[in-house]
């Protein structure tokens, strides 16, 4: 196998990610950009709207818990590096460095026993070194000093049978390494210790609170006057406001205010006299019906704002911008966002942007909300912006539209399906989810299109049956409004379109809405409010409302008015689906379960046309994982966990098929799962790649008398890991060449050229931060693009991406 001297050109156009469902997951307000944690890995995103993600950065075995910039007080310039902090269920934190979109790993902290869920991270001038404060679930606190790329535990708290939930590092201004730490506990409290590179001292504690305190966020008015804010689980933000040096904080007290009963502590600072430390509670805020999860001051870039407003999460679906009214001395709650409707939960947390101009909440489902705060006179609008998020787990399945690849269709283990798309405006293109067909419950495993003369889906789940799906007209309007892409002649086709779709109550189908049925649904709910006892009243529908859009949707409205009407059930698998194919004319469809026996392990050919099953194909012995049509329409291929593969012929004429050749479990050539499959595109070859880490290239025509069928040329492809994705281009390149690409179970994407008489060429690779970096489960090329190649890809990481391939 030899390198080419093709020059090739590769970037990624559209990174589809969900942050992770937990507290502290993101952070923008202390760095350059929004980052959050996807998986395992660090979205790092654009910093110009709408804020898409550029690039990932990996380093971590297990799930992201918490991500943080770390604070940077006085830098010189722009050319200064910036850091970021990443803490993981593998029980390690990752220090990154870099600026612009370029970051690498600095150093990792190693030491914790158990899974880090918070930490925090501060320098003061850019050559000082960087502390780090962590909590983690084996019951300790740990302090470390990072000088160059050396990490030093300073200091180990043991809080025994207890935990830190969240944890804030504050220096003391005019005393350099000494910082005060905010620890709020299982106990209800917040714990305050005092910092150095010698000692650590609890000084003060901080109570009130009757839940635990999920989020704790300091604001330094000026070196003698902090406010420190904490939100809880019960429902409450209070505001503590510490003052330094009593002296400087005696004078121009206005008796006539009701103050209450202030509390004290002493610093004690080497070789100098004591600071001593004033606490009172500042303010009570209640607003929220649930538990609080974020809270965040406004950017300290504008003093007279900065410890007068503050952004709150909660999981009531809300977020609450509070402001302090000098007339009635008191914080109130200027602006009220959030969620409305749809099955989710609330907000896990809340940031402002660096400039304090956009708020962004991150909510149960890993999905971003955005908003632009826009004063006018006294009064703060908000108003929502788009944000791109994506699938909250893992993406097994996606698939260009047949027609000319207008959207690409994903599914994932969240239980959705979602719709991809080009937004186009004023000569910008960017990529965004703009439908999600199908919100299903149970876990999707995979889809087709059904033909290229209609935006027609199957999908399978883990469940006995497939599902059908129709676009409806609202949906039709809408993306020809976005993507300014002509679907006047769909329209046409299906005049009878219902207008949008929703979920019955307690119910698993996508049901039609007509029309006719918008009053219908208006009378339904005022009925269903007079008796909430009925299991409707119980259990409302998300209810459909045609929407006009010209640009892509918020979560809200694809929750709940993006949903695409099921026109058919598919019946006839004992076992959960697993894989599903379509023949490009869209006549017939095969479709296989998981299995342990022969019979069950049968492909099932159906008959698009009546809907039922054409014939049942036993040849496997366990299950299929992958099929795959010719693109003439005259095989179909099936690959499976026995190590064989078998290629069957269709008579799509009289919807017959018959075993036109295969390879026994015993075969020569893969000795484990045969987990990936393609024809080219002129259908003289195709491929598969197996858990052996092996990929063969087969020709279609040439049969052998028995089971034992050799691979066109000995010159076989050996991978450093199993491939679990494998596709042709749609043509060849220039030097008469097959353009082939491979994905692997580490998340690597290798592209290569194959013929006969030069055998494998190694183009290049995509990996991180560019690429996948966890299992490859589907690459598809977009059909019908005539100069560059786009594919696109969905991984085990949570992610869907499209690149953009140019070779010359």
């Amino acid at each position: 196998m030899a390198n080419v001297s093709t020059d090739i050109k590769i970037d990624v156009d559209y990174i589809s990610a969900a942050c992770n469902c937990c507290p502290h997951s993101l952070d923008w307000q202390n760095g350059p950009r929004l980052i959050y944690g996807v998986t395992n890995s660090v979205a790092l995103c654009s910093d110009t709207a709408p804020f898409s993600v550029r690039k990932t950065f990996s380093g971590h075995q297990g799930r992201l818990n918490c991500v943080k910039w770390v604070r940077q007080e006085q830098r010189n310039s722009n050319s200064d590096f910036y850091y970021f902090l990443s803490a993981s269920v593998d029980k390690t934190i990752s220090l990154w460095k870099g600026k612009d979109e370029d970051y690498t790993k600095y150093t990792s902290l190693v030491g914790h026993q158990n899974s880090v869920t918070t930490v925090v991270g501060y320098q003061q001038s850019p050559n000082d070194d960087i502390y780090v404060a962590s909590g983690s679930a084996d019951s300790t606190i740990k302090i470390w000093c990072i000088t160059d790329t050396l990490a030093t535990c300073l200091h180990t708290l043991d809080f025994k049978n207890g935990f830190a939930i969240t944890l804030e590092l504050v220096p003391l201004d005019n005393h350099k390494n000494i910082f005060l730490l905010f620890v709020a506990t299982d106990k209800n409290k917040v714990q305050i210790y005092q910092v150095s590179n010698s000692v650590i001292e609890q000084i003060f504690v901080l109570s009130g609170h009757e839940d635990w305190i999920r989020s704790i966020t300091v604001q330094k008015l000026t070196s003698f006057q902090w406010f420190v804010a904490t939100c809880s689980q019960d429902n409450y933000i209070r505001i503590w406001q510490l003052s330094f040096n009593e002296s400087n904080n005696q004078t121009n007290v206005d008796p006539t205010i009701l103050k209450l009963k202030r509390s004290s502590f002493a610093l004690k600072i080497t070789d100098e006299s004591p600071i001593n430390v004033n606490v009172e509670l500042y303010s009570i805020l209640l607003g929220h019906e649930e538990a609080i999860y974020g809270l965040c001051w406004y950017p300290n870039t504008d003093l007279k704002k900065a410890a007068t407003t503050i952004l709150s999460a909660s999981m009531d679906k809300s977020m609450v911008l509070w402001t302090f009214d000098d007339n009635q001395k008191m914080y109130i709650d200027k602006a009220r966002v959030g969620e409305v409707g749809g099955n989710t939960l609330g907000f896990y947390g809340c940031t402002f942007s660096p400039c304090g101009s956009y708020i962004l909440g991150h909510g149960y489902e890993g999905a971003l909300h955005l908003w632009k705060i826009e004063e006018i006179d006294d009064r703060i609008n908000l108003i929502p912006q788009v944000i791109n998020s994506g699938h909250f787990n893992t993406v097994e399945d996606c698939c260009w539209d047949r027609h000319s690849g207008r959207y690409l269709l994903s599914v994932s283990t969240d239980q959705t399906a979602r719709l991809h798309a080009e937004w186009k405006r004023n000569g910008i293109i960017s990529w965004h989810e703009i439908g999600r067909p199908q919100i299903h419950g149970y876990e999707m495993k995979c889809l087709t299109f059904i033909g290229s003369n209609q935006q027609r889906f199957v999908s399978g789940a883990d469940e006995k049956i497939l599902r059908v799906f129709d676009p409806p007209k609202n949906f039709l309007e809408n993306f020809a409004r976005i993507t300014k892409i002509n679907v006047d002649e769909d329209i046409q086709k299906a005049q009878s379109l219902p207008e949008g779709a929703n979920v019955p109550a307690l119910g698993l189908s996508n049901k039609a809405i007509f029309d006719n049925d918008e009053n219908q649904t208006t009378t339904t709910s005022a009925v269903i409010d007079d008796d909430p006892m009925t299991v409707d009243g119980l259990y409302k529908e998300g209810f459909f409302k045609a929407i006009v859009l010209n640009e892509p949707p918020f979560e809200e409205h694809l929750l709940q008015n993006t949903l695409w009407p099921e026109i058919q059930k598919l019946y006839g698998h004992g076992y959960e689906i697993i894989a599903v194919a379509s023949n490009p004319s869209g006549s017939i469809i095969a479709s296989t379960c998981k299995a342990s026996q022969p019979t069950d392990a049968a492909i099932i050919l159906w008959n698009t046309n009546t809907w039922k099953p054409i014939t049942r194909l036993v040849v496997h012995q366990l299950t299929v994982v992958r099929m795959a049509f010719s693109n003439d329409g005259q095989y179909l291929l099936s690959v499976s966990r026995d190590r064989s593969w078998s290629l069957f012929e269709i008579d799509e004429t009289n919807f017959q098929a018959r075993l036109y050749k295969r390879i026994s479990s015993n075969n020569q050539y893969h000795k484990r799962i045969i987990w990936t499959c393609s024809f080219s595109h002129d259908d003289k070859y195709f491929i598969t790649g197996a858990r052996d880490q092996m990929i063969h290239m087969w020709r279609v025509t040439e049969k052998s008398n028995d089971d034992n069928e050799h691979p066109c040329e000995k010159n076989y492809l050996k991978l450093n890991d199993s491939i679990t994705a494998v596709t042709f281009a749609p043509r060849l390149i220039e030097t008469e060449r097959y353009f082939v690409v491979a994905g692997l179970d580490n998340g690597s994407v290798l592209l290569y050229t194959w013929n006969e008489q030069v055998s494998w060429q190694h183009l290049t690779s995509i990996t991180a931060p560019l690429g996948f970096h966890l299992t490859v489960n589907q690459l598809c090329f977009r059909p019908l693009l005539s100069s560059s190649y786009q594919l696109a890809g969905c991984s085990n990481d949570g992610t869907v991406r499209i690149f953009n391939i140019s070779l010359s």
